[in-house]
């Protein structure tokens, strides 16, 4: 195939996408919220049969981790994760900020709350579990919050996500992009949470632990960000109920291993955050995105 067929491909791609999450986004916020999320759970129902890599990937990284389980239980867990998706991707579009707490409950915020009062700054350690957006935004609504992102191609489509984000008071700062790394001083001069999710294989600077009995490539941010400003940890993490009502839980500040040797501290509180990730998911295991490819690179 030609580069130049190659690019007009990736080019028609990207056109369909941005035109898709418009034309989402303008018709979900026609449907009042209940029925937007259980409309975002048949989209996801139906998505799970399109999306045959995605859905393939899915059930071989649950196949790995649950062997004992079964091939069909596997499959149905896997298409369980796409309802939830798809649910949890209308609840951000049409959810009210101003109602935000109605749809969640905490358990533990006064663990933020004493973590936020030492007034360094805080480090949110969390990831891809129930409907992260919502917790974020619920969080938001009592503290001021930013968080950490890659930038998302198209830019269209990135814009459209950091906006969502922004209408339910959380701010997005960009890696790679022009001041993200002022920004990242800033929140913590200002005593501000800093939200990181470490439970994707992605481009930055990271470090091989353990994650559900295999070696996975980790992000450190959570861990440099907290040994260079000194600023305490707080682990969080959110539960989709039966009824479609979120519970946050938070958990610190967290001892961190601080033995002066710097990368070893690095690695070891990567770690010690990858397994309370991994213990939240194990708790509603369809309520994380399986579709990732978690252990795409080996140590």
């Amino acid at each position: 195939m030609s580069s130049w067929t190659t690019r007009a491909r990736k080019g028609l791609s990207r056109r369909f996408l941005v035109l898709f999450t418009r034309t989402l986004r303008f018709c979900a916020r026609l449907l009042p919220y209940r029925l937007a999320v259980t409309s975002g759970g048949m989209l996801g129902y139906f998505v799970y049969y399109l999306l045959s890599r995605e859905r393939h990937r899915a059930i071989e990284h649950i196949s790995a981790v649950f062997p004992e389980r079964g091939s069909n239980w596997a499959k149905q867990l896997a298409h369980r994760t796409f309802t939830h998706l798809g649910k949890s991707l209308l609840e951000v579009i049409v959810i009210n900020p101003r109602k935000i707490q109605s749809y969640v409950t905490f358990r533990g915020l006064e663990h933020l709350a004493a973590a936020v009062a030492m007034g360094k700054g805080v480090v949110f350690v969390t990831g891809h579990i129930g409907n992260w957006e919502i917790m974020g935004g619920a969080v938001a609504d009592k503290y001021s919050l930013s968080v950490v992102a890659a930038p998302i191609e198209p830019e269209p489509v990135n814009e459209m996500i950091v906006a969502l984000r922004a209408g339910i008071g959380v701010r997005t700062i960009l890696r790679s992009r022009p001041g993200a790394a002022k920004e990242l001083i800033r929140v913590f001069r200002e005593n501000r949470i800093l939200g990181i999710l470490i439970d994707q294989d992605t481009d930055v600077e990271s470090a091989f632990v353990d994650f559900m009995g295999r070696p996975a490539r980790t992000p450190t941010a959570a861990a440099q960000m907290a040994i260079k400003f000194g600023a305490p940890v707080v682990f969080g993490y959110v539960q989709r109920g039966s009824d479609n009502r979120h519970t946050i839980t938070i958990e610190g500040p967290l001892e961190l291993n601080r033995t002066g040797n710097e990368a070893e501290d690095i690695r070891t509180n990567t770690a010690m955050f990858t397994k309370l990730i991994e213990d939240a998911i194990l708790q509603n295991p369809e309520q994380w995105v399986w579709m990732h490819r978690r252990w795409r690179r080996r140590p």
